[in-house]
């Protein structure tokens, strides 16, 4: 109906509809939130990785004047949560299992009375020795984290039993990978490792709760997923879902790490036993150590060539570290898919990967933009580099001779286009420059990632002035969605943006909504936005008949047509809309499936490298991806600025570095290594359209998939320039020379 009309909205470049309230500070934060007579809560964090709890006394904690409640992991019931393997404690009773993991909650009157009680709080730990490599917690004879894991509730079944401290598996392949290593005339094997790193956004995680004279908890959180937050604590609690009202705020970036419960839990059972509201904002320190990571990773690759650079056969162990606990993925396997993704890029005949999950005492790892993607896209785009210089062969005329030519859903890929256009967009084939006395490199790499998908609820009503409201629970994370779904409604309807008055709603007002996260909310939201708005429009038609005294009347967005008469919606609306008519509001919740889409991301750059110090320095990145409908081009464009600078910083800066005994050694903003805008190169960018996606429009999904290749291509363009590769993320100027130095001592 809607969609094979001309666009007046759709590929528009409007502004954020959240952008006014953010600019002028109107936008409402969970730390701006303080309901009269909040308590403020702090923790009492472990200074171990790995140690039994003897005792915990509370006593001189409580006497400070000030302080109003004290928990401690004995004072809540024996409950675990998790996203989907529910393996970590609100509070550690008997055992932490990570340096920073808490063991005691306090709410006092003042922040300075909370800190003071958290420091009088006498905790008595056994040590136990500690795992910090995830290879050698898969050992036969390494001691187990979690000796009770498979009876976890989520544990899944398909984890193997026979190797220690897994809580995700996944395997994957075609073919017979035996029979493609026979038939190949180069093998080369490498390992990658990456580390541990954080997210980076600005806002801390803060919550505030407050409990009602109903007795139903308001709840105000930097979290993601309002209605899997509300459903977590329901389970912590055992009290239906409606006794929790999650109420929007705008969170300050997220990138994957506000997706679970973290602090909410303990701030619920401290309000439920001062009957004060409780509001918990983190220390960015304790942001660092102790709430939601980037996967470490250890990559072997296994691959096989013939003579000609045909790829034959593709072999994988990727171990992601999850720390000490599972709790922060929302997947039933525990796995992260890029396991899925690994290979997607090259037509290979025998794949066999396998994916690993494991249990260490480092802290907890979760979700981070393209969940494992960026760690295993640096091992297999190097590789590739180093299998290509084994043949002799260009790495880009290598990966046109292997570069995928169908996608999963059976549409053709133009990755090999998209190669082409970055490789001369950074000058592939052009003499390198002298750059006084620095060497100079060339690198590329490319990746493949699709759309998501899941469950959401479109809201709209007609109001009687002829403007529409439509209500969403996604919530607010910066990555311009409102917008996004303010265009599709406003497309529909044949209306202006600014016609659009977007609401959003708190967990009562929508039975469910989708949050922003995986490259799903433009395809689910925005489906469920637009089914709402089509529904509001046949709901309609037959009042537009009536002003139009006709019996059939077409819809021609903005307006019912009959013959050469009209009505448009704001003049019905106007005639004979009141507030509150049922047939002005529809509400529709659908379920977007599974799809096999996928698009093609291509980056090239050029470095050049100080040889004496081994500085990189990036001179020069250009993006080509496949798209569809572009909803918003500045939006989009934003989304791909974003992505390359944080895979930016997983390339060159961004590593959290833990000691021997499992404690973070630069846990603050001022030592870890973020990129700043003096760090970001020129950035040219390529949109290659498709003409196809699984989203409203034909979109498709873009905010994972610029972040995924940054590493890979700048690895490859480092080890052109040094001549030799450096097999660990970040590729910090130590790692740098120590590749130099090999290379000079082989």
């Amino acid at each position: 109906m809607a969609a094979s009309a001309p666009s007046q909205i759709i590929g528009k470049s409007i502004l954020r509809v959240e952008g006014v309230d953010k600019l002028t500070g109107r936008a409402i934060f969970a730390a701006d939130v303080t309901p009269p007579g909040t308590l403020l809560a702090t923790s009492v964090r472990s200074p171990h990785a790995h140690a039994r709890i003897a005792s915990v006394d509370t006593s001189r904690a409580r006497r400070v004047p000030g302080v109003r409640a004290v928990l401690t992991g004995a004072d809540l019931p024996r409950k675990l949560t998790g996203r989907s393997l529910k393996d970590m404690p609100v509070l550690a009773a008997d055992r932490v299992r990570f340096a920073g993991e808490p063991v005691a909650a306090i709410a006092a009157e003042t922040t300075e009375a909370a800190e003071e009680a958290a420091l009088l709080v006498e905790v008595e730990y056994e040590p136990l020795s500690i795992l910090l490599d995830p290879v050698a917690a898969m050992l036969p004879a390494a001691m187990l984290i979690h000796e009770d894991a498979p009876s976890y509730a989520g544990f899944h079944p398909g984890i193997p039993r026979d190797i220690p401290n897994l809580c995700g598996y996944r395997l994957r392949g075609h073919g017979d990978v035996e029979v493609g290593f026979a038939e190949c005339e180069l093998i080369v094997e490498r390992t990658f490792t990456t580390s541990l790193g954080h997210q980076g956004h600005i806002e801390p995680h803060a919550c505030t709760v407050a409990i009602d004279e109903a007795g139903r908890a308001q709840i105000w959180a930097s979290a993601k997923h309002p209605y899997l937050l509300r459903e977590a604590l329901a389970d912590l609690t055992d009290r239906p879902e409606a006794d929790f009202v999650i109420h929007p705020v705008a969170l300050g970036g997220d990138f994957g790490s506000k997706g679970a419960p973290f602090d909410v839990p303990a701030a619920y059972h401290l309000a439920k036993l001062t009957g004060r509201p409780v509001k918990f904002i983190t220390p960015s320190t304790i942001d660092l150590t102790a709430m939601s990571h980037r996967h470490p990773a250890v990559i072997t690759l296994r691959i096989g060539v013939k003579r000609d650079g045909t790829l034959q056969a593709f072999w994988a162990k990727v171990v992601f570290n999850t720390g000490a606990y599972g709790t922060l993925k929302p997947v039933p396997d525990g796995m992260l898919n890029a396991v899925d993704y690994i290979a997607g890029q090259y037509d290979i005949p025998h794949v066999f990967v396998e994916g690993f999950c494991v249990y260490t005492n480092q802290p907890p790892a979760g979700f981070f933009r393209a969940p494992g993607h960026p760690q295993v896209a640096f091992a297999v785009e190097s590789q590739m580099d180093i299998v290509a210089r084994g043949l002799g062969m260009d790495p880009l005329a290598f990966r046109l001779r292997n570069a995928v030519k169908r996608n999963p859903d059976g549409s053709g890929s133009r990755c090999a286009e998209a190669l082409q256009a970055a490789a001369q967009m950074i000058g592939w084939r052009r003499p390198k420059p002298a750059r006084g006395g620095r060497l100079v490199g060339r690198g590329l790499a490319m990746a493949g990632r699709g759309t998501g998908n899941g469950v959401g609820t479109g809201d709209v009503t007609l109001n009687p002035d002829g403007t529409v409201t439509l209500v969403t629970g996604i919530n607010d994370n910066g990555t311009g969605a409102l917008t996004v779904l303010t265009q599709v409604v406003a497309e529909v309807l044949g209306l202006p943006a600014e016609r659009v008055r977007l609401v959003r709603g708190n967990t009562d007002m929508l039975p469910i909504d989708i949050s922003s996260a995986s490259d799903r909310t433009t395809n689910v939201a925005g489906h469920a936005v637009m089914a709402a708005a089509e529904q509001l429009i046949a709901q309609l038609t037959p009042l537009a008949g009536n002003l139009l005294h006709a019996d059939s009347v077409e819809w021609n967005p903005g307006s019912w047509v009959a013959d050469d008469r009209r009505v448009s919606l704001e003049e019905l609306a106007m005639e004979v809309i009141s507030e509150g008519d049922p047939v002005a509001h529809a509400q529709v919740t659908l379920t977007q499936p599974v799809n096999h889409d996928r698009a093609s991301v291509v980056q090239a750059v050029e470095v050049d490298v100080d040889p004496e110090t081994g500085e990189v320095n990036v001179c020069t990145c250009a993006t080509v991806q496949e798209v569809g409908t572009i909803v918003n081009p500045l939006g989009f464009q934003g989304q791909i600025d974003g992505g390359f600078v944080q895979g930016l910083g997983f390339a060159l800066t961004e590593e959290l570095q833990i000691d021997e005994d499992g404690r973070l050694t630069n846990a603050n903003l001022s030592m870890y290594k973020l990129p700043t805008i003096c760090d970001v190169p020129p950035l040219v960018t390529a949109n290659i359209s498709v003409g196809s996606g699984p989203g409203p429009f034909n979109a498709k999904g873009v905010g994972e998939l610029p972040t995924i290749p940054v590493a890979g291509a700048i690895a490859n363009a480092v080890a052109d320039a040094i001549g030799a590769h450096a097999l660990e993320a970040p590729l910090t100027p130590e790692r740098v020379l120590q590749a130099i130095a090999a290379k000079m001592d082989a």
